[in-house]
């Protein structure tokens, strides 16, 4: 077995001993639970009263994938739709629309569901949600003017929304990476990696992946292992020891600095 193969068979075990972990224990602040978000005392309205106050926000919201969410309580699915995530909703009503009468945001209330991404921000690099620094809410637009028919995410072109922190990344360069105008999920993981910079592989790997080119391998080089220009990347150099500009340069069409 190649080093290469050994490491991902680690990183594979470690990921899915992350996932096992993050559904048994519980981070510092958060509470998890399978049940429906519930104000004491309260009953379920439907988004048919929600929509008389919020008419807009029900209007795209019955355009997107959480518009077909329930909460299941005993046999009965309950909580469709808006009280899935803010729950029941006849105090907030009868209060004349208090907003402490409803259940607001919180990254737990996403995670009920979305356990995979619970796990992925358990992983050693992760934006900061769990120390509450940001939100889901930033980057994911449930029931906003922008949001897709068919997601709960920006009609904003890949990568826009990074780029409202990222914006030296942004561009436009000259010579932009082919891999950009994809979206930076192309590299990144969003949510959390067991790479620096959430990226989705080790960057050696992650540049092979697309730069694979036999005829600059050594006759035994391992996978991440090229001879290229003297230097034999992966024992000591990487890629972007030259290639300092992968996102773009303005400056060099190779990305170098």
């Amino acid at each position: 077995m190649t080093k290469f193969h050994w490491i991902s068979g680690i990183t594979t075990i470690l990921i899915g001993a992350v996932f096992i972990m993050s559904c048994q224990s519980t981070p510092p602040g958060y509470q998890m639970s399978l049940a429906g978000p519930m104000m004491n005392g309260a009953e379920y309205v439907g988004i048919e009263t929600c929509e008389v106050c919020h008419p807009e926000q029900a209007k795209r919201f019955r355009l997107t994938s959480h518009f077909g969410t329930s909460v299941k309580e005993g046999e009965q699915h309950k909580g469709e739709a808006c009280e899935s995530c803010h729950g029941a909703g006849s105090l907030h009503v009868d209060a004349g629309g208090d907003p402490g009468k409803i259940v607001r945001y919180s990254a737990d209330r996403c995670f009920v569901c979305h356990l995979d991404i619970r796990a992925k921000f358990q992983l050693q690099y992760h934006h900061p949600v769990p120390e509450r620094w940001i939100k889901c809410t930033d980057c994911h637009t449930p029931h906003a003017e922008d949001v897709r028919a068919w997601s709960a995410v920006s009609i904003l072109r890949p990568g826009e929304k990074c780029f409202r922190c990222h914006k030296e990344f942004k561009g436009p360069f000259v010579f932009e990476h082919d891999p950009v105008r994809d979206g930076c999920q192309v590299c990144h993981d969003p949510h959390g990696s067991v790479s620096k910079k959430l990226l989705v592989a080790e960057p050696i790997v992650l540049c092979i992946r697309c730069h694979w080119e036999q005829s600059v391998n050594t006759p035994a080089a391992e996978m991440g292992r090229m001879s290229h220009a003297g230097f034999t990347i992966g024992r000591g150099a990487e890629c972007i020891d030259c290639h300092r500009a992968p996102m773009g340069s303005n400056i060099n069409r190779r990305f170098l600095r």
